[in-house]
């Protein structure tokens, strides 16, 4: 059975869009520049990516207000085996580029609820398809030190170069391939990838693990949709910080 994790959240990076920010919440020209810097700074020993990559998680959250519910789940040779949600409020809005302040914290969090540690991260933004080749899922993985890429709906930076023998588009940006597409229509998606993940690592995981990856991710993006409907239809919200919980699902 699936269940909600409810913590206390004031964190650093978790908004809601930017239409929700109250005057004065916005940062201004030198906290963006400050932000921008850190991500410059994200450098960490690469971890090599196994071979046999059995446990993938997807992470993704759903906002209402200044509320947000995250949710991480966690496939195990292409099977769901166990999912968390975690429940917060967010303090910075989203600004372009700077969307690991945005969603970090709470994808994040969500992750470490599943008590199992995955040996690959998805997360639906971007990795190093991204002004400073390091968007939220660059910084995520380097957080939780788990290899990860980005799938993302929409191209942030850089032009599409026609398919090769690989089949595969490429996103070109700053000279170099920063990632890949694949699907049509409302099924494309952008990948790129995140910490410790190369250009051909992620040709691989495409190849292998496309549909698992893909799978994580819708599932993530279901509960915490489903999940953050219910909490809001059940309790009136106030402004005071969320009381702490302890649920996972598995």
């Amino acid at each position: 059975m699936r269940r909600l994790g409810e913590r206390s959240l004031s964190l650093r990076w978790r908004g809601s869009r930017r239409d929700s920010a109250r005057p004065g919440e916005l940062p201004d020209e030198a906290e963006l520049r400050f932000f921008e810097g850190l991500q410059n700074l994200f450098t960490l020993p690469p971890l090599p990516l196994p071979k046999k990559v059995r446990r993938i998680c997807g992470a993704d959250a759903a906002y209402r207000g200044r509320v947000v519910v995250s949710a991480a789940t966690l496939s195990v040779d292409g099977t769901i085996t166990k999912s968390y949600c975690y429940r917060g409020r967010f303090t910075i809005p989203y600004v372009s580029g700077l969307f690991y302040m945005h969603e970090g914290p709470f994808v994040v969090a969500a992750i470490e609820g599943l008590g199992s540690r995955p040996q690959l991260l998805c997360f639906d933004a971007h990795g190093g398809a991204h002004p400073r080749s390091a968007g939220l899922a660059t910084v995520a993985g380097m957080l939780l030190g788990i290899p990860s890429v980005g799938i993302a709906k929409s191209l942030l930076v850089g032009r599409i170069e026609k398919a090769d023998s690989s089949g595969l588009e490429k996103i070109v940006y700053g000279g170099g391939v920063v990632g890949f597409v694949t699907g049509t229509g409302r099924d494309r998606r952008y990948w790129s990838p995140g910490y410790s993940v190369t250009p051909r690592d992620l040709e691989r995981i495409i190849a292998v693990y496309r549909d698992a990856c893909l799978q994580c991710l819708s599932e993530a993006h279901l509960l915490s949709a489903r999940f953050l409907d219910r909490e809001v239809r059940a309790e009136p919200i106030s402004s005071r910080s969320l009381e702490s919980g302890s649920e996972n699902s598995a």
